[in-house]
């Protein structure tokens, strides 16, 4: 009998193992039943999944329940119709920003620069992010030219009655 079996099942002996990346199994989800085919699969109770999808949620706020909730647009916009009246550094201390906060529950960042970067990614929302294209630079030039006319128009007319 011993004789008979010996040699099945051991053609794979030597080969190394082979990984599976979990991760990689992950993202070809793309229904509950293979969700709960894969928890079942990795021994995760509902309660553990549940516990770690809210904790993302959670640390990726913005992204999840601001920016993709259609129900938070109107307070985007309301934010960023602020930021277009304020500054943003005024904005980022102002009573605007405390409303936007009791409406969706964003919590205003300790640093300006996460404030920042958090105020891109809501304009980004609106197709309203900053272009690359120079048009901002030639803007200001025009506007620096157009002072320095001024200014020099202003500097003309004083000769002109300094004279007289």
């Amino acid at each position: 009998m011993f004789l008979r079996d010996a040699g099945h099942g051991l053609e794979n002996f030597d080969k190394p193992p082979t990984k599976t990346n979990v991760f990689d199994r992950a993202r070809k989800i793309k229904s509950w039943n293979m969700f709960i085919h894969l928890v079942e699969q990795e021994n995760i109770t509902p309660a553990e999944a549940l516990v770690t999808v809210l904790k993302h949620v959670k640390k990726n706020w913005n992204q999840f329940k601001i920016i993709k909730d259609p129900q938070q647009r109107e307070a985007v916009a309301y934010l960023l119709q602020w930021e277009d009246k304020l500054t943003r550094k005024q904005l980022y201390v102002s009573d605007q920003l405390k409303d936007f906060c009791t409406w969706t529950s964003y919590k205003i960042p300790k640093s300006y620069k996460t404030f920042e970067n958090e105020m891109a990614a809501f304009r980004a929302v609106f197709g309203k992010k900053r272009s690359k294209t120079g048009e901002y630079a030639r803007k200001q030039l025009l506007r620096a030219e157009e002072k320095l006319k001024l200014k020099l128009e202003k500097i003309k007319k004083l000769k002109k009655s300094s004279r007289t």
